[in-house]
Parts: C-alpha cells; structure tokens; sequence
C-alpha cells in the first residue's frame, strides 16, 4: 500500500514500556510505523468511568466475600442450616451485583 505519510506522532515511554513495545514489534517483523498503524487500526480500545455506582458494586462485592466468612464458620460449626441459608443470599446478592457490573461493562464511554 502506497500511502502518503505526512503527520508525526511522537510519545514518550518507560524503558520498560518501550522495551515491551520493541518486543511486540520485533515478534511481528514490522517496521515501526507499520507496526503501530496496524496496533491503531486492529486494536478496540474501551474507556470506562468508574464512577461511585462502580464504586458501590465493588464494595457490594467486598462484603459478600466477608460475609462468606460467616457461612464457613457456620459449616465448620455444624450449624448446616444457617450455612444454607447465608449462601443462598449471598449467591443471590453476588448474581445481582454481577449482572449490575456486566451491565455497566456493556456500555464504555467510549468504543474503537
């Protein structure tokens, strides 16, 4: 392909950033630019704000992982009965608070 290559693009990277840039590149058997054209144009990049409904899911999810806690001390405690009853709630808690995060990784800010 015959292209016209008029615009510079210049960034700054770590070493480390650029030895795994250089690596990549290297695998490929690109050149740079070519290399960086096809990483821009085959590449789908998402851009989410975690925003405090993000926030809330997360610590929704933190204290059922706490609260598991409770239903493993009470299997261990030959208390089946309350371990049942917990785990049956937390599972029904954990599938909400999933679905709420799926749905909120279904919508990016921003997709291309």
């Amino acid at each position: 392909m015959n292209r016209n290559r008029d615009m510079q693009f210049n960034i700054r990277l770590t070493e480390s950033e650029l030895e795994e840039f250089e690596k990549k590149r290297a695998a490929s058997g690109l050149g740079k630019t070519d290399f960086f054209v096809k990483m821009v144009r085959d590449s789908n990049i998402k851009v989410y704000r975690f925003d405090d409904d993000v926030k809330a899911i997360m610590h929704e999810l933190r204290k059922i992982g706490v609260n598991l806690n409770q239903a493993a001390y009470f299997a261990n405690t030959f208390q089946s009965e309350k371990a049942q009853v917990a785990l049956r709630y937390y599972q029904k808690s954990f599938c909400e608070a999933m679905d709420r995060l799926s749905a909120f990784l279904d919508k990016p800010l921003v997709e291309g």
